[in-house]
């Protein structure tokens, strides 16, 4: 057989017994994206909350203080935590709410509302009750926050995942002197408590089968 002739065979019978050399073979082995999740955060109040129990011979009083925190953003602060602490969450591919997205959080969380229509397959509501301090005689100063957490189908608003958190930790001060130099103290302290306020509920999700 001519060399012409013998080379051209050759190379049609190469493609049939090595077929990983396909383009189509090498598309199949294409990992599948995670799918997709909004998160989205309400705070019904921006200031912080200060709940203090004083001990006296025959009865104990209660005190309840509301205060603004000047140039803090407590709900920018809390979101950039939980979307630092949900990168260790590889199941979904998560993103923050834009600016032009509307999500009623408080409305989906209770079911009264239907889901919005935007590019997700999953919604992670947060409606952030409170948070604040509780502040007593004879204990130490504990940084507190009160929330709720709920993971659900953005097409149906089906529930996959729900969690109440009330968490209290331990702050690295009094109150009452983190407050100076126009409160550095109180948000630096508030920062460090929220960083372990986040881990700890992507680890409670983490847990659950998603």
């Amino acid at each position: 057989m001519k060399p012409r002739i013998l080379f051209p065979l050759l190379l049609t019978i190469s493609l049939f017994l090595v077929p990983e050399f396909r383009p189509q073979a090498v598309n199949a082995l294409s990992p599948i994206a995670a799918p997709n999740a909004v998160v989205a955060v309400y705070l019904q109040s921006p200031d912080f909350t200060v709940r203090e129990m004083k001990y006296r011979v025959f009865y104990n009083k209660g005190e309840v203080k509301r205060i603004p925190l000047t140039g803090y953003d407590f709900k920018a602060s809390f979101t950039d935590e939980l979307m630092n602490a949900l990168a260790e969450e590889k199941r979904l591919a998560w993103r923050q709410q834009s600016a032009s997205e509307m999500i009623d959080v408080v409305g989906l969380l209770d079911g009264k509302v239907s889901p919005p229509k935007l590019e997700a397959d999953r919604l992670l509501l947060v409606n952030i009750a409170e948070y604040g301090a509780f502040l007593a005689d004879l204990a130490a100063d504990k940084f507190y926050i009160m929330a709720r957490f709920k993971l659900v189908e953005r097409a149906t608003g089906k529930k996959i995942w729900e969690k109440k958190l009330y968490e209290r930790i331990d702050l690295e001060g009094k109150i009452a002197d983190m407050q100076a130099d126009n409160q550095k103290g109180l948000k630096e302290g508030i920062n460090k408590v929220l960083e372990k306020v986040c881990v700890k509920i992507v680890a409670e999700m983490q847990k659950a089968k998603i």
